[in-house]
């Protein structure tokens, strides 16, 4: 059924239970439930009108105003995030998994919002899912923050890590992607600071806070957190509720990332959503869930 003709369904059932309710045939009660029923689905309606596909790989998703969850599928699913701020203000954080996606996101924030947007990135990691469309940033003189730490790693284990993910890639079904990982061009944050000192950026009026809570799936992985949205992007150092496997983390510290997820809760204490470098969005209960999966696999491992 077609999102207006189900509109004009559901705008049809409000008017005859609201007849039944004036004619005594239905306690206002229920009457009420059917409402909120309704407007929970027109909600769902609008979710998913603002759904944007800019390829078959990469979507952009509005989770809250201004907030836009980029996921980019190739293969694996990653997040990025786009906030909208105070005119002319923009902030990304990681980036699609290459440059050409990743210049495909600033064409449609151009078009959307005006050319005069001025756009800040930061990479919370080495990892390609984090920083493997940084030459398109960089080609449109776009600052990007990220720590010594991970410039460092990226010159130390950027090929080795790469050629570690390519193992993942046979069979002809990723033959596309297999070619694109082969001798991929990395590009280093250009606004480095020593990963031990947090960091507070201000755009417009809007804060943002860049924090290293320790070692997790990997040793540079850090966390940003915007107090006025109270809303906290982890990384990939926070797993899905869909995942019950901590993934690649020949790059990490499963010990460590437990501590260091303890120093997140209690560093961020009234977040409100928390956004996983994989996977959709959630309550802070993502961080639990994240401590829970790598318990499981640590006792596996004794």
């Amino acid at each position: 059924m077609k999102q207006e003709s189900l509109r004009k369904f559901i705008g049809g059932m409000a008017k005859t239970e609201l007849h039944l309710h004036l004619l005594g045939a239905i306690p206002p009660a229920t009457l009420w439930t059917l409402i909120l029923l309704f407007l929970s689905l027109l909600t769902t309606l609008s979710a998913q009108e603002r759904m944007i596909q800019l390829s078959p790989e990469l979507q952009i998703r509005e989770i809250e105003k201004n907030s836009y969850l980029i996921t980019h599928s190739f293969p694996w699913p990653a997040n990025s995030l786009l906030l909208i701020l105070e005119e002319p203000h923009a902030l990304l954080i990681d980036t699609p998994y290459t440059p050409e996606a990743t210049g495909q996101v600033l064409d449609w924030l151009q078009e959307q919002f005006g050319p005069g947007l001025d756009i800040t990135a930061i990479n919370t990691g080495f990892h390609i899912d984090n920083l493997g469309g940084n030459k398109a940033l960089l080609e449109r003189g776009i600052p990007i923050y990220g720590s010594e730490l991970t410039a460092e790693l990226l010159d130390r284990k950027g090929s080795d890590t790469m050629s570690k993910l390519s193992l993942w890639l046979r069979g002809r079904e990723n033959e596309k992607y297999l070619k694109v990982y082969t001798d991929f061009d990395f590009f280093k944050p250009n606004r480095l600071f020593d990963i031990h000192e947090e960091q507070k950026l201000t755009l417009g009026s809007t804060d943002i806070i860049i924090h290293y809570p320790g070692p997790t799936h990997t040793y540079d992985n850090l966390v940003v957190y915007i107090p006025g949205k109270k809303l906290l992007f982890g990384g990939c150092m926070i797993l899905s509720s869909q995942t019950n496997k901590p993934g690649f983390i020949e790059d990490g510290n499963l010990y460590e990332w437990q501590k260091s997820l303890v120093n997140l809760k209690n560093r961020f204490t009234d977040a409100r959503i928390v956004i996983p470098g994989h996977g959709d969005p959630g309550s802070p209960n993502l961080i639990d869930h994240t401590e829970k999966v790598l318990r499981d696999s640590n006792k596996q491992g004794e």
